[in-house]
């Protein structure tokens, strides 16, 4: 059959985007942060009242969604991916591989901009170069600069302990000798459950990860909106969150939020709670015993999420390249487009 290429352009959650999104979900490939669910709630608690959802189709059928909005900075009009600031991964959802020709692709863009109008800068962060296996068209067809990497441990049932796996010796023999002497001497218990019997925990992490950035002058997003946030999250699919917890005789020195979704764990908020065992690692020791839980229920990929540190380095066998796309409109867009290329070059 042969392609006949329209869209839609959704300014609210109306039945029949919602609709269409669920039967993408069904049939298309994307991550969890592209769910309907997510958006919604990003939606609702941050406030966002200028979407400008797309959604494809393909002689009636839907193919793919853009989930885009519109931010407003120093009066400084922005389309961007929702959610940007509270997701690792900004991309569309879309049905295969061989959704677009680079012509298709190029002018259903340039039509969806042409009906957008009310922007002054495009700024598309967070892309990955592929959604799950299947190449981001945003990053196929359009000319877009390197961001960052995502690290990742593909897992499989070949050992028992994932640590045999590690490539680098020296790291898995170091941090089998700090556990066994932390075991040694101490009463260690890991713990794994859904936040949603533990909903204050999540409180806890994100203070907890706030004032430990802080401390390191590290500027962060964290505030009640995004306790907020995970934690209706948690209401609305109690069975994706997941808090991880590494006791040392009886006391919390470390834990994560998590997320399960589509044979992923995803590692989001790790933090550590309580210094005084610091020489045993303990992030490193928490990591271990979550890998190892997610080989043991059949999860396919532990997902460290975007940002270069040395730690996920060592556990990954594999990783993504994360992508940004600037573009503009008209001449306050030009001279606001030069100014951030020169910032963001700089960063």
């Amino acid at each position: 059959m042969e392609k006949n290429l329209t869209f839609t352009i959704f300014n609210q959650l109306e039945n029949k985007l919602i609709k269409d999104w669920k039967n993408l979900e069904n049939e298309g490939v994307f991550y969890f942060f592209q769910k309907y669910i997510f958006i919604k709630t990003i939606i609702e608690i941050f406030n966002i009242n200028k979407i400008k959802i797309v959604v494809l189709y393909d002689n009636n059928k839907p193919i793919a969604i853009f989930p885009l909005e519109i931010r407003t900075y120093n009066r400084i009009k922005i389309l961007q991916w929702i959610g940007t600031s509270q997701s690792d991964y900004c991309c569309p959802i879309i049905t295969n591989q061989n959704l677009f020709s680079e012509k298709d692709f190029k002018l259903i863009w340039n039509d969806i901009l042409d009906e957008i109008k009310d922007y002054d800068i495009i700024f598309l962060n967070k892309q990955p170069e592929y959604i799950e296996k299947t190449l981001n068209p945003f990053i196929q067809f359009i000319h877009n600069s390197y961001y960052s990497k995502v690290y990742q441990a593909k897992l499989n049932t070949e050992a028992e302990d994932y640590l045999s796996l590690i490539e680098n010796k020296k790291f898995s023999s170091e941090l089998r000798r700090t556990k066994r002497k932390l075991l040694e001497k101490n009463k260690v218990v890991f713990k794994l459950f859904s936040l949603e019997k533990e909903k204050d925990l999540i409180g806890k992490i994100l203070t907890k990860k706030n004032s430990s950035l802080e401390k390191k002058k590290i500027s962060n997003s964290i505030d009640k909106n995004l306790i907020n946030f995970y934690k209706k999250l948690c209401g609305l699919c109690p069975e994706k969150l997941v808090a991880g917890l590494l006791q040392v005789n009886d006391k919390t020195i470390a834990g994560s939020i998590g997320i399960v979704e589509n044979k992923r764990f995803y590692y989001l908020i790790p933090v550590i709670f309580n210094e005084e065992f610091n020489f045993y690692s303990p992030g490193k020791i928490l990591i271990h015993y979550l890998i190892n839980w997610t080989k043991e229920n059949n999860l396919k990929v532990f997902d460290f999420g975007i940002g270069e540190e040395n730690y996920k380095k060592y556990w990954s066998n594999y990783s993504i390249k994360i992508f940004r796309y600037l573009g503009y409109k008209g001449i306050k867009g030009f001279f606001i487009y030069l100014i951030l290329k020169i910032y963001l070059k700089f960063k």
